[in-house]
Formats: structure tokens, C-alpha cells, sequence
């Protein structure tokens, strides 16, 4: 039993807390999609497309890598879900693209 406890198993003792859980190495709130146009091959060359935010369902738009990073950092940034209602349908642009 003593083991057991050491290792975090068992059952506790009356007011002894749970041990903190562990952050997911990948978190769910910074997944996204990617999605390529049909211009953009294996060289990545051009690279231009969309990429959304999965808990949000903000979408920014991109046409180089370094607008495709830009949008990413914003949409973590931003990180906020918005009322979908108040948004437009159109996907959001990138500034500088």
C-alpha cells in the first residue's frame, strides 16, 4: 500500500489533495487546419491558402509563409471565441497580404 501511494495510486487520506494533472503536450486550444491552394506544390512554391483556428473557427487567409506564421500568431493571440452570429462569412485577411 505504501507503494502504491508513492507512485500516486491508492486511495488518499481524508483532506489530501489530488495531485495537479499534467498539461497535454498538445493542447486541443491550439489546433488548427491547413488548407493549401491548389497553386501551391512540393516546393511550397507558391505558398497561399487558409489556415483556421479549431477552437475559435476563426479563418485568416495567407499568401507566403511569413503571412501563414503572421496568421497563426494572431489567431493564438487573439485566442478568444467570438460569437459566430457576429461574425461575417467572409474569411478574415491577413494584414499585408
Amino acid at each position: 500500500m505504501k507503494d502504491q501511494r508513492a507512485r500516486g495510486q491508492g486511495p488518499r487520506r481524508p483532506g489530501e489533495s489530488a495531485p495537479p494533472a499534467e498539461a497535454p503536450e498538445l493542447p486541443t486550444g491550439k489546433a488548427f487546419v491547413l488548407l493549401l491552394s491548389r497553386e501551391t506544390g512540393p516546393a511550397l512554391d507558391p505558398f497561399t491558402g487558409r489556415v483556421e483556428h479549431l477552437a475559435t473557427g476563426r479563418r485568416l487567409r495567407f499568401d507566403s509563409l511569413a503571412t501563414f506564421q503572421a496568421a497563426v500568431i494572431r489567431l493564438l493571440a487573439d485566442g478568444h471565441p467570438q460569437d459566430l452570429a457576429d461574425r461575417s462569412p467572409e474569411d478574415e485577411g491577413v494584414p499585408g497580404t
